[in-house]
């Protein structure tokens, strides 16, 4: 099952238990069940945005969009993370006042509604685990589902315990809690996509250490200028000029070509574009642009003679 029929079984599941959990939470008077609805209806809502963001990213590149559609899973990402300190925010608030005016819970529906909650999140997060990994939309989406499986079980382990202490500010409690595991979920998502979005230098790329593999190669003397950045979270890109001995051509475009394999196999980086320098050109001025033009020089002198002794 690929990508997108995952996340489209996962939104039909998660909208169905959000509205188990809100109607279980009005009938049981659970805060917990109720802050947890109004999760998964966010949740569901970032999960159909992520579906059609995968949709819009596979379009193909054009001359309006050269580099294609890849950033809509990033601006995705970024409204996920958004909405899930909103999320995080409206929890904790409603926890507070749960915590100064508690209500007396039915914890047999509460515990019902829980445990069908905690199966149906931990299916949808073992199915985007490894997608996750690899696509930082999908990632959004997964740890929705990972903060709706956190509540979940929270509000079953309340439950139990409130159904033997009839501790009911236990609620508000677990309430206080599963808004800071959204919080926490919440900045990482929204700096990650951040960096991306400004266009930073990946966190795992070192220049310094690229330099010194470029420089490895032979015929290399100097890799400069050099700009990396993320266009999407599996699709890296590189711009840089490489300084070369004085060669042709044809040896400049095979050090190209080990260049680019360093850069992929070393840092991951697919898409670059490398603008090679001789190593006699200095201040943007080449001898053999020199020669070429001294050259033109000489044939036009040549002609101007000819032409004096009335050969033309």
């Amino acid at each position: 099952m690929n990508k997108t029929k995952k996340l489209l079984l996962i939104l039909i599941f998660n909208f169905g238990l959000m509205l188990a959990e809100l109607i279980g939470g009005v009938l049981s008077n659970s805060l917990a069940l109720i802050a947890d609805a109004g999760h998964m209806l966010t949740d569901s809502l970032a999960i159909l945005l992520s579906y059609f963001a995968i949709i819009i990213s596979q379009k193909p590149p054009n001359d309006k969009k050269t580099f294609g559609y890849y950033r809509a899973e990033i601006i995705v990402s970024l409204i996920n993370g958004l909405s899930l300190l909103l999320i995080s925010g409206y929890i904790f608030y409603e926890a507070v006042s749960r915590f100064l005016n508690p209500l007396k819970i039915k914890v047999d529906i509460l515990l019902t509604i829980g445990i069908i909650g905690f199966i149906g999140n931990l299916i949808g997060v073992i199915l985007l685990k490894n997608e996750s990994k690899e696509n930082l939309n999908i990632r959004g989406a997964f740890l929705h589902l990972l903060s709706d499986t956190m509540s979940s079980l929270g509000v079953i382990v309340g439950g139990i315990i409130v159904y033997y202490t009839k501790f009911y500010i236990l609620d508000s409690m677990i309430g206080i809690l599963i808004a800071g595991i959204v919080l926490r979920g919440a900045i990482g998502l929204i700096l990650e996509s951040g960096e991306i979005l400004l266009e930073s230098t990946p966190k795992d790329v070192s220049l310094d250490k690229l330099q010194s593999e470029v420089k490895k190669l032979t015929g290399v003397k100097d890799i400069h200028d050099i700009h990396v950045w993320t266009i999407s979270l599996n699709k890296r890109a590189l711009s840089a000029h490489i300084l070369l001995n004085n060669i042709s051509v044809r040896e400049s475009q095979e050090i190209v070509f080990k260049v680019k394999d360093v850069l992929y196999k070393k840092f991951n980086i697919s898409h670059t574009t490398l603008e090679v320098e001789c190593i006699d050109c200095k201040d943007s001025i080449c001898e053999y642009k020199n020669g070429s033009i001294n050259i033109f020089i000489l044939v036009w002198a040549c002609f101007f003679c000819l032409q004096n002794l009335n050969i033309f």
